[in-house]
């Protein structure tokens, strides 16, 4: 019987079929079958799978009339002969090692099935599953889920391995003709399964299609999905109920409401009144099923959704959805009634919707948040320093909060007090050391004596965890220890207790602190390189009989293991590691997505009484060693245990200094890579990177870099802030190769290593795997820092500076601080030709800003950034003013706006969909402070004064950034454009600058980037004879990917894009305001409305019938836009007519004049 059987259903993904199948074929586990089911498939799909089957024999083919993804699963199910069984989704990917994974999990354990961490997987990235983050945190094995209340949201099928005995016993199939099969199936054979393994490393890579080539179940305004998720949830609902108890049936409801049927919630605001009424009615008969009692463990803003949609109160629903998608959510104050404390929401104690404050309880929000900023040895004593406190109960007062804290004993479950002592410490987000910050009563200080480890005075191998217990205003919460918020935690060496025994603390999938008390069985002394096996020496323990011993490697994460042979002369032990066994199929898997760069293999020494890692006495640093083109490295980590690592290549910093402003690194690099590399600094957190030269001499390499002035774009400017992680980087036809930079051990006792001298500081550091990193501080002082010192200076120090006498002057802003660009730079530059002397200051955010000589810098924040909005004379701004600016006599503000107008702004926009959902509160009271309001063209006028509301003096000058198109020294000014950015003579300049998406963002004025044009696709079309520049709006924060080798380039970071524009062939865009500007060179556009129904009919709608005025075609697929880029020439033709009335209607006054106009009616003091 074959081991482990593989069902993929199929139809209509030739796309991605070929990807999925190659995955499965490169599984370190080979001893299955692939048992593909054609499910009536009208594409090439079927032919994909009849190749495989051809060239495999594990692999067969079922074909069957299309009935659905449940009917195929069941076809295949039934074809299927393993003894273990698996679901695979057709275009999705299975990493190399996820079912070796599973099944060395399953067959130790017993359990009935597995189920493994999911990540996401687009064209361009692989990042963790938001929905099963928290599930998948740690490994268990043999748990349940009537013990873990997170396995109730675990409801995918795929990333399972099921015991097939198991799955007949249940005699379970999926329902079929519906959406969600999967929940139906998965959660009942959680209850029903004896026990269940669940494994944290990514077993299933769930794809996320692009605009143009979407999977059902991404849709959650069909009706169809809304009905089929009813029906799944109270499906598993139906069962709780016949087979067991109400209070797993109250669990099922807090996660089908608080889950399951959110998703269904959370796009409510967005919602026509047909699907509204329709959920309602839905959600009234599942609720009238479900016990009170199961609201009370929801979140208070979940359990108020519940309230008003039990109550039928559309419009109060919608209202509440759209404040908690906002920020101000995340603001809300928490209130205190009695001894009870409430959230601040909509609604709250309004007689008019009458929604009882009990409503409004906060229980599970209340949760025990911590994080752990130092541990070190002193004494032969383990200390731990960190900070604990319940979510919004800052324990300001030392009485407020008790702290207690046990070690706990994995196995015997044996619990030992802990001293713990409290002080006073910093608010969370700020490391301990920052002086200027907020603090309270939540620091606390273990002691872990090793004494307190033994058993019944003598010492066992064991490992135990650390509990922390917090009791708050009558709140008690516990939790394990977790959460290293500082990177030197985790790198916490072990330490000897006594003879031969060790206590090794370690950070158990980089989360949660365990302490392990080790025995060690055998010593590692050393190793070498004899032809191709390496060889590995150690001493054996007292007691040890020679002939009882084995070695053996597992690797990482559990997928496959090697016997080693061993042989033993006294007490040294030699073990023959054959490195051809140790890479086989390396090279195979490497390039399947989601597998690991780099393998790793722990190293276990076997005994009668048990397997235990091999240690050693120090932490030793790797020896790389070459073997049929890969390297392979021999060293330990941080607590001493051996590894062995197999990757293509590696690169590790060797020396590390400052010569002046200049950071010098130097090191060794092994692979075969021919060309040079450049030198990256990739920012961990955004989607941000810097590129250096490499300077290499056979395996050496030398990178010098300034951390304090980067090149960008003819341009210099300091490293935005942030930390930043090293990798050399080669670029090739495929697109961008890197290799991950590492740091040689003995650099470690020198880091950090800070810049010398004023300014912000910057330091070489390493992270908590030991790996180099890059720290830039901000612009802000330290005083400056931190919410409560921003609050100090918003609320104290700018009232006060408003009390000072108007200084004369001009501040300028463009995007808040993020450029020198636009019109208030063309009004700036202006008021500078014409010889004023009045002084003139820009506003600058984190230093990312270049400005020219004379202009003075304000940093965005800063105690002048304040003093500059209290006292300048003049304000001219592009974007909004902060919301706590208060315009005084003798100030002016000219609000210059950043676009002439497609989509709807200000109050036109009816449904607010921002990050800042009081959006038009704030406005009416910004627009107010406006002295004068420029605008683009007569068309414009009306609709900026009804859109803002605006009563005052309205500049119909045109916009002073569109003089450019009309300055003598545009010319020059494009040919400086083009060698700033390298572009290849006689390839086309295609332009992609796409608008944000108002209900796509991190948090307010934080925007993603919802890159739905295929980058891949495109340059496999035109990459020959075209270069891609894709620039991001100012609100988005994400980076845009490389593909391709110099195919596509991102400009987003140029400081003025109607310098691009000069330079620019064929425009791609889609709703901007950038075609306004644009239309003044005449050439081709091109709009990418993917979403135009959504943007227009439901998130802003717009001026005019665009359909019918723009100046291009509007093109809903990658290929229709690679077509129409091929077409440029002839689509610049057929649209002449339209875009000649384009621009008589919108760019009437885009003269090269408006810069004059305005400053001649604005400034005339000045000059």
């Amino acid at each position: 019987m074959v081991a482990l059987s593989v069902v993929v259903p199929i139809y209509n993904v030739e796309r991605y079929l070929d990807e999925c199948l190659r995955s499965l074929r490169a599984q370190t586990w080979t001893d299955l079958e692939v048992v593909m089911v054609d499910d009536g498939s009208k594409d090439g799909s079927a032919d994909i799978a009849a190749r495989f089957a051809r060239e495999d024999p594990r692999f067969k083919l079922v074909q069957q009339e299309n009935g659905g993804l449940g009917a195929a699963r069941n076809t295949g199910a039934r074809h299927a002969t393993g003894e273990f069984l698996t679901f695979v989704d057709s275009d999705d990917i299975i990493p190399p090692y996820a079912f070796g994974y599973h099944l060395h999990s399953l067959r130790r354990s017993g359990s009935d099935f597995s189920s493994g961490n999911v990540h996401l997987l687009s064209e361009l990235d692989v990042w963790q599953s938001p929905m099963h983050r928290e599930i998948f945190l740690t490994t268990r094995t043999r748990t349940h889920v009537t013990r873990e209340d997170s396995l109730l949201v675990d409801r995918l099928a795929t990333n399972k391995v099921w015991r097939r005995s198991f799955w007949d016993r249940q005699g379970m199939s999926f329902p079929v003709g519906v959406l969600y099969e999967d929940e139906a199936v998965v959660v009942p054979l959680h209850f029903l399964a004896k026990s269940v393994d669940v494994l944290s490393e990514p077993v299933y890579l769930w794809r996320q299609r692009p605009s143009d080539d979407r999977s059902i179940t991404q849709d959650r305004f069909r009706p169809r999905a809304l009905e089929d998720r009813f029906t799944a949830v109270t499906a598993v609902s139906d069962f709780i109920v016949k087979n067991l108890g109400p209070q797993e049936k109250r669990r099922w409801d807090e996660v089908a409401l608080g889950r399951d049927l959110r998703a269904f919630v959370q796009v409510l605001d967005q919602a026509d009144d047909g699907f509204m009424e329709r959920f309602l009615d839905l959600a009234a008969t599942y609720l009238a099923t479900v016990d009170p009692r199961a609201r009370r463990r929801m979140s208070a803003i979940e359990r108020l959704k519940w309230h008003l949609i039990g109550e039928r109160r559309a419009e109060q629903v919608r209202q509440v959805v759209a404040f908690s998608k906002g920020f101000q959510a995340r603001q809300a104050r928490t209130v205190r009634h009695g001894v009870r404390f409430y959230g601040d929401y909509p609604f709250k104690d309004d007689p008019a919707v009458g929604v009882p404050r009990r409503v409004y309880r906060l229980d599970t929000e209340l949760e025990l948040r911590q994080k752990t900023d130092e541990m070190a040895w002193r004494d032969g004593k383990l200390v731990i320093r960190g900070r604990v406190c319940l979510r919004f109960l800052r324990p300001n007062k030392r009485i407020q909060q008790h702290v207690s804290v046990w070690a706990v004993n994995g196995s015997s479950g044996r619990r030992v007090r802990l001293p713990v002592s409290v002080h006073r410490a910093n608010e969370f987000r700020f490391p301990p050391d920052l002086v200027t910050s907020r603090q309270d009563w939540g620091g606390y200080e273990i002691t872990v004596d090793p004494r307190s480890l033994r058993v019944d005075g003598g010492w066992e191998d064991s490992e135990w965890h650390i509990e922390l217990g917090v009791l708050n205003r009558g709140f008690r919460r516990s939790a394990r220890l977790a959460v290293p918020g500082e990177d030197s935690v985790r790198r916490i060496g072990p330490a000897e207790v006594a003879s031969g025994v060790w206590v090794r603390p370690r950070w158990f999938d980089a989360h949660e602190l365990r302490l392990h008390v080790d025995r060690a069985p055998a010593r590692f002394t050393g190793h070498e390189l004899r032809g191709s096996e390496v060889v590995l020496t150690g001493e054996l323990p007292d007691g040890v009989a020679a002939d009882t011993v084995g070695l053996r490697l597992a690797r990482d994460p559990g997928d496959t293991e090697i016997a080693v042979p061993v042989t033993v002369e006294g007490r040294t032990f030699h073990a023959r590691v054959r490195l051809d066994e140790l890479t086989a199929g390396y090279a195979d898997r490497v390039v399947v997505s989601g597998a690991h760069e780099s393998e790793r293999w722990q190293v276990w020494f076997e005994t009668p009484e048990g397997a235990k890692q091999v240690t050693s006495a120090q932490r030793l640093e790797p020896a790389r060693h070459r073997f049929d083109g890969l390297a392979v490295l021999v060293g330990t980590d941080f607590s001493h245990r051996l590894h062995l690592r197999v990757e293509r290549e590696s690169a590790v910093i060797t020396s590390a200094a400052w010569e002046g402003r200049d950071l010098l690194l130097s090191g060794q690099y092994q692979g075969e890579h021919a060309a040079d590399p450049s030198f990256l600094l990739s920012a961990t957190g955004r989607m941000e990177e810097r590129a250096f030269p490499v300077e290499t001499e056979g395996a050496a390499f030398r990178v010098r870099l300034t951390p304090t002035a980067i090149p960008l774009f003819g341009q210099t400017l300091p490293l935005a802030s942030g930390s930043y992680e090293f990798f050399l980087r080669w670029d090739e036809e495929s697109g961008p190769r890197d290799v991950r930079v590492e740091l040689h051990g003995s650099l470690l006792p020198r880091l950090p290593l800070f810049l010398a001298g004023e300014g912000p500081q910057v330091g070489l550091e390493a992270d908590g795997e030991g790996r180099p990193r890059l720290r830039a501080d901000g612009s802000l002082r330290a005083e400056e820092q931190g919410s409560y010192a921003q609050q100090l200076l918003r609320e104290k120090t700018y009232p006060a500076l408003r009390g000072k006498p108007v200084s004369p002057g001009v501040l300028f802003d463009s995007y808040s601080g993020k450029q020198y660009s636009d019109s208030p730079r063309g009004i700036c530059e202006e008021l500078r030709l014409r010889g004023t002397e009045a002084p003139m200051s820009w506003l600058v955010k984190d230093r990312q800003v270049s400005l020219p000589e004379g202009l003075a810098e304000v940093h965005v924040s800063s105690r002048e950034y304040y003093e500059a909005l209290a006292r300048s004379e003049y304000i001219v701004s592009n974007a909004h003013l902060p919301r706590w600016f208060d315009k005084r006599p003798g100030q002016k503000v000219v609000q210059t706006w950043h676009g002439s107008m497609l989509k709807r702004i200000g109050f036109d926009i009816e449904d607010v969909r921002f990050g800042n959902r009081d959006y038009h509160e704030r406005l009416l009271r910004e627009t107010g402070q406006w002295d004068y309001l420029v605008s683009p063209s007569p068309w414009a006028t009306p609709i900026l004064r009804s859109a803002f509301r605006y009563e005052g003096e309205i500049l119909e000058t045109g916009y002073p950034r569109n003089d450019l198109f009309h300055a003598p020294e545009r010319e020059a000014v494009a040919e400086r454009v083009r060698s700033r950015l390298g572009l290849p003579p006689g390839k086309r300049v295609v332009l992609y600058a796409p608008t944000w998406r108002d209900d796509k963002f991190y948090s307010a004025g934080k925007y993603k980037l919802d890159l739905r044009l295929d980058l891949a696709r495109m340059h496999e079309a035109l990459g020959e004879d075209h270069v891609l520049l894709v620039r991001r709006h100012p609100n988005i924060v994400d980076r845009v990917p490389a593909v391709g080798q110099d195919f596509v380039r991102d400009v987003s970071t140029y400081p003025e894009i109607q310098e691009l524009f000069l330079v620019t062939d064929v425009l791609v865009t889609d709703y901007s305001s950038l075609m306004f500007d644009f239309a003044n060179t005449g050439r081709p556009m091109l709009f990418f409305t993917y979403d135009l129904e959504e943007y227009r009919d439901n998130l802003r709608g717009f001026y005019f019938d665009f359909e019918e005025t723009a100046p291009g075609p509007l093109l809903r697929t990658s290929d229709e836009v690679i077509e129409a880029i091929r077409g440029a020439d002839e689509v610049g033709s057929r649209y002449k007519d339209r875009y000649e009335a384009f621009v008589d209607r919108f760019c009437p006054l885009d003269d090269g004049k408006a810069a004059k106009r305005i400053v001649d009616r604005v400034f005339p003091d000045l000059l």
